[in-house]
């Protein structure tokens, strides 16, 4: 009786590893189980053309030239690293163009920590031609809602003699015009300059920041057109102009900037 029991459990036991076996239990082909897949790294390059480069409303190009602009993206998990360059015509053809600006960026996607509310921190270094370079910390934070509100903080930390704080408040709304192809994106935003020195300058003291008070406007428009999965083509204006009597002074006013980017997602 008892060898009875004990081949009727045997034969259980054998059975119970085959069925596993046929539904693919890798223990039961003798295999380390499958770990879940690693985080993916993915990015996107970019090149554009624009008729300005145009920075806290302030014109960094010469006269009559245009300025070629691009970069590249890289996330992996929480964290995106990036290198944005501009090129200037300088008004003597394409040929004798000259780089102008190399920058660096590090930003962080902070877990969320409000409800609806995305922050991002970072670092941004600029690596400039005609003046000292620099570099800023920032903090965004996005309202995920309708016209996704943004407010933005910028602290120089390299160069600024005084506070060196420039702040933004931004939304944006993008609208289908073709579903997954064809998209508008309109914003506006405001900002407010607390003596950062890459807002407002002059030849004779350009690390002071010169002011604090509301410094300028913006209106955009931007169309992204999926020429295929991966290809984006962008068409983009911009309008700028002061908010102060002390931003005019320093040289912000009105002006357009528009321009044409392609960029390649992986």
């Amino acid at each position: 009786m008892r060898k009875s029991v004990l081949l009727a459990a045997a034969l259980v036991l054998m059975l119970g590893s085959i069925a596993l076996a046929a539904d693919g239990d890798p223990h039961a082909k003798g295999e380390a189980p499958a770990l879940p897949p690693g985080p993916k790294v993915s990015g996107d390059v970019y090149l554009g053309v624009m008729n300005k480069y145009m920075f806290r409303g302030n014109q960094l190009n010469a006269k009559n030239s245009f300025v070629t602009q691009g970069g590249m993206d890289l996330t992996y998990n929480s964290f995106t690293f990036s290198y944005w360059f501009n090129n200037q015509n300088r008004d003597t053809g394409y040929a004798k163009a000259k780089t102008t600006e190399n920058d660096a960026i590090i930003n962080y996607a902070v877990p969320e920590l409000v409800k609806d509310v995305t922050l991002n921190v970072g670092a941004q270094y600029y690596s400039l031609d005609a003046a000292e370079d620099t570099a800023e910390f920032y903090l965004r934070a996005t309202y995920n809602t309708l016209l996704s509100p943004t407010l933005g903080i910028y602290w120089d930390f390299l160069e600024a003699r005084n506070d060196g704080l420039f702040y933004t408040a931004s939304v944006t709304q993008p609208v289908p015009l073709v579903q997954d192809k064809l998209t508008l994106n309109l914003g506006a935003l405001v900002s407010y300059n607390q003596h950062n020195p890459s807002a407002a300058y002059t030849d004779t003291d350009s690390r002071s920041g010169i002011y604090s008070d509301w410094h300028n406007y913006e209106v955009s428009a931007t169309v992204d057109y999926k020429l295929f999965d991966n290809v984006t083509i962008t068409p983009s204006y911009t309008f700028s102009d002061h908010l102060s009597s002390h931003a005019k002074n320093v040289g912000i006013g009105a002006k357009n900037c528009y321009g044409l980017k392609a960029m390649l997602s992986f």
